[in-house]
């Protein structure tokens, strides 16, 4: 876990596209919205890719993609450096993009379910907390490259950090599963196996029966409202998500702030995401992932609700603690939220479906952020729809799990807490 830590510590908080937006812009005379559209090709690639890369993890090996997702990324972000036109920087995105797509969350996510049964949700909260705290070291670091050296020297740092530290982690150190060092998950001895085994699948909390056929599973998964309501909800999410960490540090100095300050803030925001990835991986493990959802993605409402009114860096400092705090858990709550709602067969293929909604989010938002500041001159009417549509991801994530109400508590940790109360 330590090493999935590192490696996303640096996976996409080295990505300078936020910080050098700006100095984009004027190199190849453009707006907000044109420069936006490389970010959609890079998510809408991903996307794409880690539908087949989903599918596939059942046959190969999630070592062997995450392997060259990180040479591919590497070597991709090193190419961005070297553009010269709009052209360049969108097919550079889309290779990019293929990368993202080879170690994007559902590799990670399925080399930890190899790992971790009861404790899965906490290692996914662990791991997604070092994206944060990356982003919170790297991003000032970068901020401080793009203002001294320019835009071509961040690209050129993010690739070299992926070449010369993740390249060597996976290719050495990663295993695909306990079993290759006679280990077993959870780092359970073999008696007490015999007694969590009735704890790894969280059947009280499904409300979807869906086949298991090979050959209908997908269309079953896609004829089923829960899906559909579960992604859209999230794809909303990740909308804002992107639209605000995209353009923040934009917003940011067009208050006249700097961009070094201003890059703080971003990693900031990121940083104390931490804290929520950790939070709502532990509180996932206790209780039903529906209530926990909720309540991140009300934070992330109240924080859009601070930043419409925001006139001061003061006022930013508050948005980004409480955004931070609530969209810090995002990637740890949408893997917890499937495997709830479809139990834990076949996930990498339900879950990779499901991260298509949260690429196709992260697609529409910065451009849709940029091309409406180019057309009005401000972020405020952006902001009042993300603020809509985090509102309507509340809805959406309560119905996902079917009109009733849930338990709040999970039965396999009231099983867990009985037992160990008899021992």
């Amino acid at each position: 876990m330590v090493i999935v830590f590192t490696i996303v510590f640096i996976i996409g908080n080295a990505a300078p596209f936020a910080i050098v937006l700006k100095q984009l812009m004027e190199q190849f005379h453009t707006g907000r919205g044109e420069v936006s559209v490389s970010q959609s090709i890079l998510m809408g690639t991903a996307g794409i890719t880690g539908i087949f890369v989903g599918r596939m993890l059942n046959r190969y090996s999630p070592k062997r993609f995450f392997l060259w997702g990180a040479i591919v990324g590497g070597v991709s972000s090193l190419l961005l450096s070297f553009s010269n036109g709009l052209w360049f920087l969108y097919i550079f995105s889309l290779i990019a993009g293929v990368a993202g797509g080879f170690s994007n969350a559902i590799v990670m996510f399925t080399l930890l379910s190899r790992w971790f049964t009861r404790k899965w949700g906490t290692a996914i909260g662990i791991v997604m907390a070092g994206a944060s705290i990356g982003g919170m070291a790297i991003q000032p670091l970068v901020g401080i490259i793009a203002v001294t050296f320019g835009w071509r020297a961040t690209y050129l740092f993010a690739g070299s950090l992926a070449l010369a530290i993740n390249v060597p982690l996976i290719l050495f150190i990663v295993k695909d599963n306990p079993k290759s060092m006679d280990l077993l998950p959870d780092g359970d001895k073999v008696k007490e196996i015999i007694f969590h085994s009735n704890d790894q699948l969280p059947i009280e909390e499904n409300n979807e029966s869906v086949p298991t056929s090979k050959n209908n599973q997908l269309f079953s998964y896609l004829k089923s409202p829960s899906f559909w309501l579960m992604g859209v909800s999230f794809a909303f999410v990740s909308v804002g998500y992107s639209a605000i960490t995209g353009h923040e540090v934009s917003f940011i100095t067009d208050m006249r702030i700097s961009e070094t300050l201003a890059a703080s803030a971003r990693g900031i925001t990121l940083g104390i995401g931490a804290i929520s990835a950790l939070a709502s991986g532990w509180l996932a493990d206790r209780l039903v992932s529906r209530y926990v959802t909720i309540l991140f993605f009300l934070l992330a409402t109240v924080g859009m609700l601070i930043l419409i009114q925001a006139t001061s860096m003061s006022s930013i400092w508050l948005f980004v603690a409480v955004f931070g705090l609530g969209t810090g858990a995002f990637g740890t709550l949408l893997p917890m939220v499937t495997r709830d709602i479809f139990s834990s067969t076949n996930f990498g293929t339900v879950f990779g479906l499901a991260v298509v909604f949260l690429f196709a989010g992260n697609a529409i938002g910065v451009p849709l952020a940029g091309f409406m500041f180019d057309a009005s001159g401000s972020y405020h009417s952006v902001f009042i729809i993300i603020t809509a549509i985090y509102a309507a991801a509340i809805l959406g994530i309560y119905f996902a799990f079917g009109a009733n109400p849930k338990p709040l508590i999970r039965l396999s940790y009231q099983k867990s807490k009985k037992t160990s109360s008899k021992h």
